[in-house]
């Protein structure tokens, strides 16, 4: 029983280490302008369950975000102030207050071997949903 107890305890104490830095990594940028009439809010969801504010913008205003990618395992991620690699699991505008009902959902290239190019992409509103097209 003190074994099993043990072995409990030692698997309790290990430590996940968040991987930091822009080393390896490849810088994605990325523009959304909005060409809507109505303020439009830009999100990503990482970590499965956590959703980052990448932005707000006007009618004609941007917004611009700088997105990382691992050419070696495909994974693009977002680094926070601390340069923490926070893994983006989806991307999207949609219209301020309602960005989720309303999204329009960026698709990125998540291939080993293979680096997504920066892209700007121009969103509009259509019958209370955004769209989003790259120009």
């Amino acid at each position: 029983m003190f074994l099993i107890a043990l072995a409990g305890t030692t698997a309790a104490q290990e430590v996940h280490v968040v991987a930091r830095g822009r080393d390896g990594l490849v810088k994605v940028p990325m523009t959304f302008t909005n060409a809507g009439p109505a303020p439009m809010a830009c999100k990503s969801a990482i970590a499965h369950w956590y959703s980052l504010d990448l932005g707000i913008a006007a009618e004609g205003a941007k917004v611009s975000v700088e997105l990382w990618s691992d050419p070696k395992s495909g994974e693009i991620f977002l680094l926070n102030d601390k340069e923490d690699r926070m893994p983006i699991q989806s991307l999207w505008c949609g219209l301020e207050g309602r960005s989720w009902e309303t999204r329009a959902e960026i698709v990125l290239s998540r291939r080993a071997g293979d680096t997504p190019a920066a892209e700007n992409l121009v969103c509009t509103q259509a019958e209370n949903r955004m769209t989003c097209k790259a120009i």
